[in-house]
């Protein structure tokens, strides 16, 4: 028996990612860091950056077309065809749920869009 609950697989990939979020009214911080691993549902975000608890955040995330796949994002065939490249941003909201010295884990909202380079 696993006693690993996740349900889905996830990936160190070390991905380029961007972090934003408001804290004060009208005023947004972006944060660039890397994702220490990845999966559909979330990922952690190494950040020195103390987020608090249960705040709700945007992330970009610089991905390869093979790392979408690998990651199995749920994307309509509209936004796949919208990829020019071979890397695209992956844009998507989610929620604070973890935090260490060395980052915050987040849980993805369900949608994502992708932004073509």
């Amino acid at each position: 028996m696993s006693t690993n609950r996740r349900e889905q697989e996830r990936f160190s990939l070390n991905l380029q990612a961007k972090i934003s979020y408001r804290h004060v009214k009208d005023q947004s911080q972006v944060i660039d860091t890397v994702a220490a691993n990845i999966s559909s549902g979330g990922a952690f975000l190494a950040t020195a950056h103390q987020f608090p608890l249960a705040s709700k955040v945007d992330i970009k995330f610089y991905l390869s077309v093979d790392d979408l796949r690998r990651l199995k994002f749920i994307l309509s065939m509209d936004s796949l065809k919208q990829i020019k490249g071979d890397h695209t941003w992956v844009n998507t909201t989610g929620i604070v749920i973890r935090k260490t010295d060395e980052g915050v884990g987040i849980i993805f909202d369900t949608d994502y869009q992708l932004t073509p380079i």
